[in-house]
């Protein structure tokens, strides 16, 4: 597994994101999080299309989540 890498954010994109509201920076963070989960499902469903609808969403929510994944599945029973 490769290190954790932090990536710093384009001074110009900064700006940008600094003169919106908190609400518009929060519509731009649920597109970008809806966008993920749909790339995400249809790259799932792809790999796996013999899986079950709930085995597929497992895997959703694995990639999604990454190590706390494990945890939260185990959680929903």
């Amino acid at each position: 597994m490769e290190p954790f890498r932090i990536e710093v954010i384009d001074r110009t994109y900064a700006a940008i994101l600094a003169a919106k509201s908190p609400a518009e920076r929060i519509a731009i963070a649920s597109d970008a999080h809806r966008t993920a989960r749909t790339l995400v499902q249809s790259r799932v469903l792809q790999l796996h299309a013999d899986w079950t609808d709930e085995q597929r969403r497992n895997e959703v929510l694995r990639r999604l989540l990454g190590h706390g994944a494990d945890r939260y599945l185990a959680s929903r029973g």
